[in-house]
């Protein structure tokens, strides 16, 4: 069970993904106290209900937003998919309820003329870890084996397109149009490996001879791919990559997603998120 904190996790990314579960779960808090008041909750204060107690929704947004949005934005490499884990994931979502639970505990206090304490703080540290760290410990364990199960069918799907390629051997030459006026060139689909954007190039690896030779041309990938046209065995599988599925010799993965692993050592290709479900 334990090994789980170990395992490869999704690190939290700046992204408006971020913005709206912030928001969202803000506005759910203050929903969920305003009508509900779980534990006898209430404020001793003769102004308006919705205002205060809707507060309380305000400061979780205030958190999540820094710990989803800024603190990645900020600490890039410490929100780095490359040494991020289950057990850093929820070690993170400790800090942040325990960053709730305080403001949540100083406001409370201020509204009913209480001076700080620790009876107190371990109170409403106890009434937010009942509302979010058990689901949130649940979700992510959740989350990490759908993540994980989700990783495997596409592996499978990939290996099952291979086949279909491999089956349909046929040499097949495409030629490409450059941004340099009238300037083309042409590839042998058996040979290409794999392409890499560069800005507004592309580098295009392929074998020449049993060697493997770069060539960059003057083209967006995005070009590239769009003047393919029919279907092949060479899919987009990330922003920056193109890969030849005949040559994908292993695909190994996590939660996190799928690299692919070229035949001839050639080379180590991501799958991003955004192209999980290449067919």
């Amino acid at each position: 069970m334990l090994r789980i904190l170990i395992q490869k996790y999704p690190a939290p990314k700046p992204v408006l993904k971020s913005l709206i579960i912030a928001v969202l779960t803000g506005v759910f808090i203050a929903l969920f106290l305003l009508y509900f008041e779980p534990f006898n909750f209430h404020l001793n204060t003769d102004g308006n209900k919705v205002f205060h107690m809707s507060f309380f929704g305000c400061i979780t947004t205030f958190v999540l937003l820094f710990f989803l949005y800024v603190f990645p934005l900020l600490l890039p490499n410490l929100f780095s998919d490359k040494n991020w884990k289950v057990g850093h994931h929820m070690i993170f979502n400790v800090a942040l309820l325990l960053a709730i639970a305080t403001l949540n505990s100083i406001y409370s206090n201020y509204m009913n003329s209480i001076p700080f304490g620790w009876d107190s703080y371990w109170l409403i540290l106890s009434r937010t870890s009942v509302l979010g760290f058990l689901p949130i410990a649940l979700i992510t364990f959740l989350d990490y084996h759908q993540k994980v199960k989700t990783n495997l069918n596409i592996a499978n799907n990939i290996l099952k397109n291979k086949k279909e390629f491999l089956e349909d051997s046929k040499e097949a030459t495409r030629q490409i149009s450059t941004d340099l006026k009238n300037e083309t060139f042409s590839f042998n689909v058996l040979d290409f490996n794999y392409a890499i954007a560069d800005g507004n190039y592309t580098d295009i690896s392929s074998l020449d001879e049993n060697t493997l030779k770069k060539v960059t041309y003057r083209v967006t990938l995005s070009s590239f791919e769009t003047q393919l046209k029919e279907a092949s065995s060479l899919m987009r599988c990330h922003r920056s990559y193109m890969v030849n599925l005949k040559k994908v010799k292993n695909i190994s993965g996590n939660a996190q997603g799928l690299k692919l692993e070229l035949i001839n050592k050639s080379g180590i290709i991501p799958l991003s998120r955004n192209y999980m479900y290449i067919k």
